[in-house]
């Protein structure tokens, strides 16, 4: 029974990337058989949207697949002055350029080392051919080892080696949005459609929602599916509609439904038009669908000539009813209905973005914490000497005067207890066995072990544990962050580091 530590594997990895990935090709199992369970189970979700798709067909509704991309003009044209606080709530799209990759002799050096006869012409050609997007990215590797005669091991040393702009390359952000909202794309469907179908045109689509929000909890996610419907037709009214949205909800199981008008009407539909649909759950009214006609403002944008009905039922909304699930995560993801995270898995969770690797750097870290902790009420200006071996001076400083050489937060102890992580002046709940300085200096003695540069290394306020040098899996933090705890780590720190080289 293969088990990977995946502590070792992380730790190969961050050394030497491709020989880690070459290396652990062998701890997976071969010549094995698996049986599966006769017949596997749905997804919830999936399972609603199936069945969503059944009861508007049943309805009358042809289906049909709108766009899920849209620049962010789209929803200028709906929401007017509006516009700009819908799109606070929309994920923009960011695209990484193509790099120009020149070949100067060092790096021609570095190639041979790599595969001493390869053809630096033909791989000249490769990266201009790669510039001009006459490669698609997940095809270079490929093509490197097609064209050049080179192994899949060289192909990815020569990523990870030689042509650092790829590994640096920075997203440059672009106009195009993920759809917030089904009905940002309803109006190219509907434009293309007025003329060339038969009244009334009754559509559907059943798709994911991207929503900005600042957290996913129980009654939020950044992802979520909407069964939405448009009815265009010169004779379409908002009574027309509720009588459709009723029959529809009637068919979910719904049988007490009511109508209200909201206060604040959505730019994109007409002055009083706009209506929450509200089901009775055991003996409580809650909000299921939005409804409402369309604004003849926002259709003229695209060109629309004829009244629009639109509702939206949101799939995960429903099957909460549905299924009787209390939290949206559960409902949507398996690591909610699996995974409860005690304080001490969090506490173990938490580790270093950057450690060293060797005997060597180990030492290095663990000298400029006793260095910094037995010199810390020290009065700048001043500088101690933390490390010094043939190779490499390491000093922890200050320089403006009047100063403490570490700031009041600078030995603070990272601690969990009931499901969140703080700090602490000294160690209470479930300690980590981490430190502030602990935690920079292990980031300073990975980049002085793996550098040949004079580094130097300065941490002043701290908000984020990244700041620290410290991370955890997103399952956790999705956790601690669904549960309303906090990641709270904070405070003046102001240490100043420096490695020289000798």
């Amino acid at each position: 029974m293969a088990t990977f530590d995946t502590g070792e594997v992380k730790s190969r990895a961050k050394s030497n990337f491709t020989d880690a990935w070459i290396a652990t090709a062998k701890l997976i199992p071969t010549g094995t058989e698996i049986s599966l369970a006769k017949k596997g189970k749905p997804h919830l979700v999936r399972e609603l949207i199936e069945k969503s798709r059944q009861i508007l067909m049943n309805s009358g509704f042809d289906e049909v697949e709108n766009l899920t991309l849209l620049p962010d003009s789209d929803v200028v044209k709906q929401y007017g002055p509006e516009a700009r606080v819908i799109l606070d709530r929309a994920f923009y799209l960011a695209e990484l350029p193509r790099p120009d990759i020149g070949l100067s002799a060092k790096r021609i050096a570095e190639i041979k080392k790599i595969a001493e006869g390869m053809d630096v012409e033909k791989l000249q050609t490769i990266l201009r051919s790669y510039k001009k997007g006459e490669i698609e990215a997940d095809n270079l590797i490929e093509e490197l080892i097609a064209k050049l005669g080179i192994t899949d091991y060289q192909a990815t040393e020569l990523l990870d080696r030689v042509f650092p702009e790829i590994k640096e390359l920075q997203p440059v952000p672009s106009s195009k949005t993920l759809r917030s909202h089904m009905t940002a794309t309803w109006f190219h469907t509907l434009a293309a459609l007025q003329d060339k179908a038969a009244f009334p045109v009754a559509l559907f689509s059943v798709g994911p929602r991207y929503r900005n929000e600042q957290r996913e909890d129980a009654r939020h996610l950044r992802v979520h599916h909407s069964a939405s419907i448009v009815v265009m037709d010169p004779e379409m009214s908002l009574d027309a509609g509720r009588t459709m949205t009723k029959n529809i909800m009637q068919q979910y199981g719904f049988s007490d439904i009511k109508f209200e008008t909201k206060t604040a009407t959505s730019k994109y539909y007409a002055p009083g038009q706009e209506q929450e649909v509200f089901v009775k759950h055991k003996g409580t009214w809650l909000e299921i669908a939005d409804i409402g006609m369309y604004s003849p403002v926002a259709l003229a944008n695209f060109e629309i000539k004829y009244p629009v009905f639109n509702a939206g039922f949101g799939i995960e909304r429903l099957g909460m009813l549905v299924y009787e699930i209390d939290d949206v995560r559960k409902l949507a993801y398996p690591q909610f209905t699996v995974v409860e995270y005690s304080n001490e898995e969090i506490a173990k969770s938490i580790s270093y973005i950057a450690s060293p690797q060797t005997a060597r750097g180990q030492g290095i870290a663990r000298a400029i914490e006793e260095t910094a902790r037995k010199h810390k009420d020290e009065i700048a200006p001043c500088e101690f000497l933390a490390w010094k071996d043939e190779s490499t001076e390491v000093k922890v400083f200050e320089k403006e005067a009047g100063k403490r050489l570490i700031g009041p937060a600078g030995f603070n102890e990272i601690c969990v207890a009931n499901g969140a992580i703080y700090s602490d002046i000294v160690p209470s709940g479930v300690y980590t066995g981490i430190n502030y300085m602990r935690a920079i200096a292990m980031g300073v003695a990975a980049a002085t072990e793996s550098s040949t540069d004079n580094l130097t290394y300065q941490v002043k306020g701290i908000k984020h544990l990244s700041d620290l040098n410290l991370e955890i899996p997103e399952a956790v933090r999705q956790h601690i962050e669904g549960q309303r705890k906090k990641i709270k780590v904070g405070g003046a720190v102001f240490v100043a580091i420096e490695a020289k080289k000798l």
